[in-house]
């Protein structure tokens, strides 16, 4: 079996390190590669799932589901399962027995459990007292947005990288217009940079308006 296994796949040029921008979240990667079992909330769009993408593909034997319909018995064979919006779990009495017992199989063989969410682990409804017990104990991080002031140098980062380029007028566009998120806004440039080659034309406010519809 393949020891670095990504549930559902997603194109690797979107959840890359390079990609990604820490802002005020210095001790994300020291936390997110440590060994504790791991709580990793945030606000949508704010990097949760770039950031486990990052884990499952530089950290062996990592599985990530992302699905909430899949099968998590017999996970237990790797050394990190991430589980990916958990959100989609936690209230679902049948769908928290499962995390549960994966929970349990995982302990039982010294490995190790991430769970991402929108929210802080206080506001989870849980219907399993067990479980609410047993994720309680894991560490936690709060991923926080990039700084307003940092994200024009981001959007610029990621253009450069590209290869292309991009005014600074349409990047203010962007940022006020389309979104501020870290995930947006790579899966923006990337999508501006291919129709830019298509096109053999200059990225600009137009070519915004119409790619996105705004």
């Amino acid at each position: 079996m393949n020891n670095r296994l990504v549930l559902p796949l997603e194109p690797t040029d979107t959840y890359t390190r390079e990609s990604f921008r820490i802002g005020v979240n210095k001790k994300l990667f020291p936390t997110l590669f440590n060994h504790d079992n791991l709580w990793l909330h945030g606000a949508p769009s704010v990097g949760k799932t770039h950031a486990v993408h990052i884990l499952a593909a530089e950290n062996d034997s990592t599985v990530l589901v992302s699905d909430s319909d899949y099968e998590l018995n017999g996970l237990e064979e790797f050394s990190t399962v991430v589980i990916d919006g958990s959100d989609q779990w936690i209230g679902d009495l049948e769908k928290e027995k499962s995390l549960l017992g994966l929970y349990e199989n995982l302990a039982g063989a010294n490995r190790r459990l991430v769970l991402t969410a929108r929210s802080d682990f206080e506001s989870m409804d849980f219907k399993l007292l067990d479980l609410n017990s047993r994720i309680g104990m894991f560490s936690r991080f709060h991923i926080l947005p990039i700084p307003s002031i940092e994200q024009l140098d981001f959007l610029q980062e990621l253009v450069e990288r590209l290869g292309t380029t991009l005014s600074d007028e349409v990047a203010r566009f962007l940022l006020r217009h389309l979104t501020r998120s870290q995930t947006g806004l790579v899966n923006a440039v990337n999508r501006l940079n291919q129709e830019s080659i298509y096109r053999n034309r200059t990225i600009s406010i137009p070519m915004v308006k119409e790619l996105f519809g705004l």
